[in-house]
């Protein structure tokens, strides 16, 4: 068990030894901005895929003036950035979602938000993401252990011409956009 235990960690430490500094806004909860640079791992086989869970530590390393400075998650209000896909990202501090850590920011409409958790997971070191949608106080995550469609109609049953596309979602192989499209038309 042991020795498969380090053959995932050499392989997870292989696909994410390179590096990458992004230019990032980041906001802290006093309002102060800095405009510095996160120190990325990134994939070995893709170079331009990040590992999230950077972000998700308890404390964010962050090169301002040359210098690697540590904040814990709890000062920060918000991470911006354009990831190596040139997609633009958000991280921010939900503290009903997480108490110690950033969750991206996926979406955020007038009636429901949708954010991302990452974390690590205790045995092999892969990353772990948990989709969650927030109506109010409703909270409402979405994975294999519910049935989403129905979670979901639930959640708009104030919409019901929204039925069809709630159906049309492939859940298995969730693309973010086509969940994105369909928080949009229950925000209309």
């Amino acid at each position: 068990m042991k020795n498969l235990l380090a053959l995932f960690l050499f392989v997870y430490s292989l696909s994410f030894a390179q590096k990458s500094d992004i230019e990032s806004k980041i906001t802290f909860i006093d309002n102060r901005i800095v405009n510095a640079k996160i120190p990325f791992r990134t994939n070995l086989f893709e170079s331009d895929q990040i590992d999230e869970i950077t972000l998700s530590d308890k404390k964010v390393k962050i090169l301002e003036d040359g210098k690697m400075v540590k904040y814990p998650a709890p000062e920060i209000q918000k991470i911006e950035f354009t990831d190596l896909k040139n997609k633009p990202r958000t991280f921010i501090y939900f503290p009903s979602e997480s108490t110690k850590t950033l969750v991206e920011l996926v979406y955020d409409g007038n009636k429901i938000k949708w954010v991302k958790a990452y974390r690590r997971h205790g045995y092999d070191g892969s990353t772990l993401v948990s989709d969650v949608l927030f109506k109010g106080d409703i909270r409402q995550p979405l994975n294999i252990l519910v049935n989403n469609r129905k979670k979901l109609k639930q959640l708009m049953v104030e919409k019901p011409e929204l039925e069809p596309l709630i159906e049309n979602i492939n859940y298995n192989r969730l693309k973010e956009q086509d969940l994105i499209d369909l928080l949009k038309k229950y925000d209309e």
